[in-house]
């Protein structure tokens, strides 16, 4: 019988959004909190964790591949599946030979007791006991008990603050309402307690993030009118943070109220706004079952811009959704060009099972979509060059990361999230430290050189 050794190696290996970063970085800490060590390499790991993505089909095959491959390199490791692709098919991962477990997100809080008990009995399931497995994402949606965790690390640089977790959408093209489950806010009373944390441990960026983060509050009982922007408020209230980013906002969520907020403490917030996109056509963001048409979406930018003239403006973009034709998504090019926006985060269509959007006629042919793909990641790349080479020559604040580019040269982040280096020759500046710095120009054709 194999039993559970709190001496032994655990590697965890982050795929998706941040907020499995977050998930991932408080894992981290309850494994450290029972004896275990963190390894960076998972061949000489005796436990390997992947915390899953199933946002597209490709996510949920890199999951399958690094099992694999971890497996090759280490036969005798455990390898866990949790995260989204372990909530929305349990039963059809349980059934590779290279998963030793799986912990769906609705136990994932647990994760770590749960292993502990695995390993220490002769118990064959690779479920949670009582977890009933679910295949093709067949289920009903379920509510996290616990959102915020117990702790997250940083690396002094930046921390994530996950203040909701779930999501009630429901577009035609997503299985997340199920895979996280419904939205459910932190108590604000926690929220404030955890950034003071950060702040005293000297973290000089906190991000604000959650599945649907502009959702926050709305499940508590005598909700305000703004909940969020209530929260933002709090938190900027804090003298000793240096630097707010908020992760993403539905195009909906952006209210004047909101960017008054804002630009009251611009010398503190960072002017980065990502606002899911998806189409620029409107009969497709209805079949989508998306909340705005571009006009509206127009709007926002905007009023954005009316704030924030230098803000960095990105967004989410789908291609080949059911009944793209050549014409929409020419209508979607053309609208990205009209919004003048800052860079593109691009997802090939995929069928997600158990979505509005997998019974829909017209499906796009998969060259059609890898080619729109490649337009729009190339557009992506002439969006972010045309929007960062209006900064040569300015000065801009810079947090300093522990990153380094292929020269060794540190890099860091603008307020308005550009990529910065520091040059060499000079005192290099020290990891967490913000600086000002001028642009002088490009050293990759996307990475700006401060001087």
């Amino acid at each position: 019988m194999t039993r559970a050794n709190p001496h032994q190696k655990v590697y965890i290996k982050t795929l998706g959004c941040k907020v499995n970063s977050f998930d991932s970085q408080v894992l981290e800490h309850r494994f450290r909190s029972q004896g275990y060590s963190i390894s960076t390499n998972a061949a000489d790991a005796d436990i390997q964790v992947i915390n899953s993505c199933s946002v597209t089909a490709a996510a949920e095959r890199e999951t399958r591949y690094l099992l694999r491959h971890f497996r090759r390199e280490n036969p005798q490791g455990k390898r866990i599946v949790t995260g989204c692709y372990a909530q929305i098919d349990s039963a059809g991962l349980a059934k590779l030979e290279d998963v030793d477990f799986v912990i769906p997100n609705e136990s994932k809080t647990d994760l770590v007791a749960i292993l502990g008990d695995k390993l220490s009995a002769s118990d064959p399931s690779k479920l949670p006991e009582n977890t009933r497995p679910v295949e093709g994402n067949r289920q009903s949606q379920f509510k996290t008990g616990i959102t915020l965790f117990d702790h997250a690390l940083s690396d002094r640089t930046r921390a994530f603050l996950k203040v909701q977790d779930g999501c009630n959408g429901f577009c035609a093209y997503c299985q997340i309402p199920y895979a996280r489950g419904a939205s459910v806010s932190v108590p604000e009373k926690d929220v404030l307690e955890k950034v003071h944390h950060l702040l005293n441990e000297g973290v000089p960026e906190i991000v604000v993030t959650g599945i649907h983060v502009g959702d926050y509050g709305r499940d508590f009982e005598n909700v305000e009118e703004e909940p969020f922007v209530t929260l933002i408020e709090k938190i900027l209230a804090e003298g000793k943070l240096k630097r707010l980013r908020i992760s993403s906002l539905e195009p909906s969520e952006v209210s004047v109220s909101l960017l008054r907020l804002l630009k009251k403490h611009e010398d503190r917030v960072c002017d980065h706004f990502h606002l899911p996109l998806q189409s620029g056509d409107n009969r497709i963001l209805r079949l989508m079952r998306r909340t705005y048409t571009r006009e509206e979406y127009l709007g926002k930018v905007n009023v954005i811009r009316e704030f924030f003239p230098h803000a960095h403006i990105s967004a989410d973009v789908i291609v080949g959704f059911p009944q793209e034709g050549d014409e929409e998504f020419q209508e979607t090019v053309s609208f990205i060009n009209e919004l003048r926006l800052g860079s593109l985060h691009v997802f090939p269509y995929s069928k997600r099972p158990n979505t509005l959007a997998q019974k829909l006629p017209g499906h796009v042919p998969v060259e059609a979509i890898k080619e729109r793909a490649k337009v729009l990641r190339q557009l992506s790349g002439e969006l972010y060059y045309r929007f960062s080479s209006q900064f040569v020559g300015e000065r801009l604040s810079i947090l300093w990361e522990q990153q380094r580019d292929k020269e060794g040269r540190l890099l860091g982040k603008s307020r308005n999230y550009l990529s910065i280096c520091a040059p060499r020759g000079k005192k290099e500046p020290t990891p967490g430290t913000i600086s000002l710095g001028r642009m002088k120009g490009f050293v990759d054709g996307k990475t700006l050189l401060a001087i």
